[in-house]
């Protein structure tokens, strides 16, 4: 894809000196905080990268004295059959190189001859063996793939097209999609899910609920691919050879080089995302709930796990439940289920909590299960009265997880009519009304406010309302 000699060479992405990424995208203040891998871990592993190598070796061919380049600043065609020779690729395969080469000064117009390119400073950066600068290369390759890979799909905007009459428009959707991934680092997103997100972000905004939209989006779409290949697969088979995605068990994720780099970047765009202590037995109580929202269930599992074995059982289970006193519903769902892990040991700071109502009703259903069962095993044995749930426990329970459910910027009434029915059994939604009504939780006019609301059943919905003016009568 040829290039006017004169063009200027693209800033590495990563800048972004003229947009607003945090804006520009909708990302909120602050993110979940992340781990990171030390940077002599990340340079080694850049370092391995199969197409930050093939722009390594495409400089070394470069060499310091240059090669010839034609007025289009491409190479001429005895240097282009060299390069491709050299390097072992194939000629689509380097037009992509060419561009990520001098997207972000892998290769540079040599400014003392117009008619030649030189190696730039990210390729001084590569061979420097600083660790530092060869991240900050690797980081600059990612961003020509996330950039000029979706420039070169599509129709030559050159020989064939008016942009202006394009249907889809990939510029700057690598990036988004880049981001995307960062804010789903904890569940992955299916290829399917990065597909629909690529194609739908580049052709443009559109209503979500319009389903001709969306059926005259799929059909030109199948008319692109049909002609020009396909764009998702096309950029994920380009991250991949540069080591910014894995694809295990049908679910795409960043790797820890691309979560670095990106982090950087949100950073400074303004986004506070705090970073972790290197191992678990390092993180604060706080550190460990926080963290959740960014790592998959297992990966948390393990780090309740190590965290709890570094301060030992009680003091772990105490602490734990205290900030689960103090915490948002969510987090104090995440310590409730973290203390439970602990197991036995953990009963005397159960037995504490009894005495909290924020965490009073989760201790007797803790201590409950701890009491064990019956000696064939087939029913729970008797509980003492102190561990019966009272209405205002389960109104506590039931609003803890209605909260979770509630989204005032995008209500979703089927969802949450599924969640009422999960925290609410069935005969039952009177007196956990009433119970919510009478209730000290913070967030219980909230949700029963937004039950109200969008409940879709309703008579759900009205007696929700009739508890809803109840407690915020009850409260001032």
């Amino acid at each position: 894809m040829a290039h006017d000699h004169d063009h200027d060479v693209a800033d590495d992405d990563f800048d972004f000196e003229d947009i607003d990424i945090k804006e520009a995208l909708g990302l909120p203040d602050a993110l979940p905080p992340i781990r990171l891998q030390p940077l002599h871990e990340l340079a080694a592993r850049a370092r391995t990268a199969p197409i930050a190598g093939q722009l390594a070796a495409l400089a070394e061919w470069v060499g310091k004295d240059g090669r010839e380049i034609d007025e289009a600043g491409d190479l001429t065609p005895d240097g282009l059959t060299e390069a491709i020779a050299t390097l072992g690729v194939e000629p689509t395969d380097f037009a992509f190189l060419w561009e990520y080469a001098l997207g972000v000064e892998w290769l540079v117009f040599d400014p003392e001859d117009d008619d030649r390119v030189v190696p730039g400073e990210t390729a001084e950066d590569w061979t420097s063996g600083d660790d530092d600068r060869v991240f900050a290369a690797w980081s600059g390759t990612m961003a020509a793939v996330l950039s000029e890979t979706l420039d070169l799909y599509g129709p030559d905007l050159e020989a064939d097209e008016d942009p202006d009459e394009l249907e889809f428009d990939f510029a700057g959707q690598g990036m988004a999609i880049a981001v995307l991934l960062f804010l789903a680092r904890r569940e992955g997103l299916t290829l399917e899910e990065f597909a629909e997100v690529l194609w739908e972000n580049a052709a443009g905004g559109h209503d979500e609920d319009d389903e001709e939209a969306h059926g005259e989006i799929a059909e030109a779409r199948a008319e692109w691919e049909s002609e020009y290949g396909d764009a998702a697969r096309l950029l994920l088979d380009k991250l991949a050879d540069t080591l910014a995605i894995t694809e295990t068990d049908e679910l795409i994720r960043l790797t820890p080089l691309a979560l670095a780099a990106l982090h950087e970047q949100l950073v400074e765009a303004g986004v506070e995302i705090p970073l972790l202590p290197q191992t678990a037995a390092e993180l604060s109580g706080a550190e460990l709930l926080a963290m959740a929202g960014g790592v998959t269930d297992a990966e948390f599992e393990a780090e309740v796990d190590g965290w709890t074995a570094a301060r030992g059982n009680d003091a772990a289970a105490t602490e734990l439940l205290e900030l689960a006193a103090t915490a948002e519903p969510g987090e104090r769902m995440l310590a409730v289920a973290a203390v439970t892990r602990i197991g036995p040991p953990a009963e005397p700071a159960w037995r504490a909590s009894l005495a909290v109502p924020q965490v009073r009703a989760y201790a007797k259903v803790a201590l409950a299960q701890l009491s064990g069962v019956d000696a064939e095993g087939t029913g729970p044995a008797d509980l003492p009265a102190e561990l019966e749930m009272e209405p205002e426990d389960l109104a506590w329970v039931a609003t803890d997880l209605l909260s979770l459910a509630i989204d005032e910027e995008f209500p979703d009434p089927d969802y949450l009519a599924v969640s009422f029915r999960e925290a609410v059994p069935a005969g039952r939604e009177g007196m956990l009304f009433e119970g919510m009504a009478r209730s000290d939780h913070p967030d219980a006019v909230d949700v029963l406010t937004h039950l109200g609301e969008y409940h879709p059943d309703k008579q759900v919905a009205k007696a929700a309302r009739g508890a809803a003016h109840k407690a915020a009568s009850r409260r001032g």
